[in-house]
């Protein structure tokens, strides 16, 4: 617990300088291009059209869902998976990108995996802004369940912060790790049920694996609030089995940083 509290006075007494350096990272990351922060929107962009031609027109199992078009119910799940693919893997390389700052500044070891993932989130509420318009303009306007989504985003960056600062702190320890991690997202990316509804799984050691998995949860969790309407508390079972998974993320993260944090400077 005195850990856990450390970490959480680290983030709040750093806040300001998170958001400096994960605006500078913004910057730094479309600086020199023509088209600047356009390449934040046209590279999701490009995949959503991808997927998109692919299952509704190769596979054809591009169907209507509850009255919205295929397009509709694909990038209500995809937009929030692009924040959780980046985070799973730039998360995971947040320390090692940020080494100056544990080798050569006294900076708090636990807020930087917070930069990345802030930095991550900040282009993924863009991305959720246009889709939302895309929404409207086809002719579903907002409603009550749209006040989800906010909530939906705050759990889907407190999980992946955690699970940031565990995964960079094994990283900067081993590059073997960093290596397994980018090697198993295409992995989650058809386990998390993207492409296809959970409900309609057969397979029941894969329908398990899809409730137990936390990124379902989260990609469910946008399209319950818009396309089938539901609130977080009708699927109670889920929403626990989140919680569950989140506290073992989070005690996993602690674990390592109170194990391996004093060691890092000298690995880096």
């Amino acid at each position: 617990m005195n850990t856990l509290k450390e970490i959480a006075i680290e983030q709040i007494r750093c806040r300001k300088q998170i958001f400096k350096l994960a605006k500078s990272d913004l910057v730094n990351t479309y600086s020199g291009t023509i088209l600047g922060w356009a390449w934040a929107i046209i590279r999701p962009a490009t995949y959503i059209a991808i997927y998109y031609i692919s299952f509704a027109f190769g596979l054809r199992t591009g169907k209507p869902v509850e009255g919205y078009s295929y397009f509709l119910w694909l990038i209500a799940g995809i937009i929030p998976w692009f924040y959780i693919r980046d985070v799973f893997v730039e998360g995971a390389a947040s320390i090692r990108k940020y080494r100056y700052l544990v080798t050569k500044i006294k900076f708090p070891l636990s807020v930087i995996p917070a930069i990345t993932s802030t930095t991550l989130l900040i282009t993924n509420i863009v991305l959720i802004a246009i889709m939302l318009i895309i929404f409207i303009f086809s002719g579903h306007y907002p409603d009550i369940y749209w006040l989800q989504i906010p909530f939906y985003l705050l759990l889907m960056f407190l999980f992946f912060l955690s699970w940031s600062l565990f995964a960079a702190i094994l990283s900067s320890m081993s590059k073997d790790f960093l290596q397994l991690i980018k090697s198993v997202t295409i992995g989650l990316f058809w386990l998390s049920g993207i492409f296809f509804e959970v409900g309609n799984v057969q397979n029941e050691v894969l329908k398990v694996i899809l409730k137990i998995n936390p990124i379902t949860f989260l990609v469910n969790g946008f399209r319950n609030s818009l396309i089938y309407k539901k609130w977080i508390w009708e699927d109670m079972s889920a929403l626990l089995l989140f919680i569950l998974m989140y506290i073992i993320m989070t005690m996993l993260a602690i674990f390592v940083y109170k194990r391996l944090a004093d060691d890092l400077p000298d690995v880096l």
